[in-house]
């Protein structure tokens, strides 16, 4: 999936982001406090309206090229009920004390395919319209592309939305200790296979240490490339001493560092590292049409591999959608100037522009000094 746009508005917490269009590789800068951060969470939002979630007074438009190659819009709204029937944006489906909460109804929906005239849903209230046919009472609280979810017109819109995924590593360690067994691992051969399995990365990665050695190779020659200390990676099964027996045979990365004899096992492996092997590896394993959303590039990729992730790999990653936020200006000296959207905020509202149609300066350092202090160029935006 690709998102080409998207205008988005909460009214139970009063902000919205007017529309913004997506490149391949979007990163958002702009000072603290702006709404990158929400826009990220608003395009997750959907994904969840698309699974069958409830959002309070939410409102909007988004528009998608699915994996069909199939271009979608995509708006409604959510009615907006009091906060004291809610417990936040997300609404759970029981309070503390066991009873069921309030769920906010939609209260209108549409999607266009292939900007038709005709809408393939409408639906107005209690009424929905699946091409031009009212149906029999449906859910008030389900989005159409979750009731629909299993009809031709409507599956790959669905399926879409499920390839958005958020990465950010820095809170936990990027892989359990003890992954998939050989067992569960023997049906996925191909590259292909490998990546619309729901193997874990791990488990991903062994099938490809195992069927696939040449694209192995590449993720390991990309890591070597941050860490030239790194002789060698592998993924290797465990055969410690002590270990106990339903875990022996697991899979597990392996490096070996120059000078030094004894393979390092992941668990002894610095988090930095990991989290770096980890997003490469990602790059080469995620499946066609995933939406990459990354808050904080520099502390979810670590600053010593962009240099890999945006020269070698996102720039020829024509599968993938990246959606990142930075403010930092090493991340922000690597990333062209023709793939930045500058996000601003007026009260509630979030604005985004072309960082390219504005003269921020010749020089990247100059480039980001303005955008440092880009409350002198508002008026200039504005106009």
């Amino acid at each position: 999936m690709k998102i080409v746009s998207l205008s988005y508005k909460n009214t139970a917490q009063e902000w919205e982001i007017e529309e913004i269009k997506f490149f391949d590789l979007t990163l958002l800068v702009g000072i603290s406090g702006v709404g990158k951060t929400q826009i990220l969470e608003a395009i997750y939002a959907l994904k969840r309206v698309a699974n069958g979630e409830s959002i309070n007074g939410i409102e909007w438009n988004i528009c998608v090229i699915a994996n069909n190659g199939n271009k979608y819009r995509w708006e409604g709204s959510f009615e907006k009920i009091s906060n004291e029937d809610t417990a936040g944006e997300y609404l759970e489906q029981y309070n503390f004390a066991g009873e069921k909460k309030v769920k906010p109804k939609i209260k209108y929906e549409k999607i266009v395919i292939n900007d038709s005239k005709i809408a393939v849903i409408q639906r107005k209230n209690e009424n929905i319209y699946f091409n031009e046919t009212i149906m029999p009472k449906l859910s008030s609280e389900e989005s159409c592309v979750s009731i629909f979810k299993e009809e031709e017109d409507i599956k790959y819109i669905f399926e879409s939305f499920k390839k958005i995924v958020i990465r950010d590593h820095t809170q936990k360690s990027p892989f359990s200790l003890f992954s998939e067994s050989e067992e569960n691992l023997k049906n996925y051969k191909t590259l292909e296979k490998i990546r619309e399995s729901d193997l874990g990365t791990m488990g991903k990665l062994a099938c490809v240490h195992k069927n696939v050695p040449e694209v192995f190779e590449q993720i390991k020659n990309n890591f070597i490339d941050v860490f030239p200390q790194i002789q060698d990676v592998k993924i290797d099964t465990l055969k410690e001493k002590n270990i106990p027996n339903f875990l022996l045979g697991r899979y597990i990365l392996a490096i070996k560092e120059k000078d030094v004899d004894k393979w390092i096992l992941q668990h002894r492996v610095s988090s930095g590292m990991l989290r770096t092997f980890l997003h490469i590896s990602e790059m080469f394993l995620w499946s066609d049409g995933t939406v990459i959303l990354i808050d904080e590039f520099e502390n979810s990729l670590g600053v010593n591999c962009i240099h890999v992730l945006t020269e070698d790999l996102i720039f020829e990653n024509q599968r993938i959608q990246f959606i990142a936020t930075s403010h930092h200006p090493y991340i922000i000296n690597k990333i062209p100037y023709d793939y930045w959207k500058i996000v601003t905020r007026h009260g509630g509202s979030i604005k985004t522009y072309d960082a390219k149609d504005f003269d921020l300066g010749d020089s990247h350092h100059d480039r980001f000094m303005n955008l440092v202090n880009l409350p002198q160029y508002r008026k200039k935006l504005a106009e």
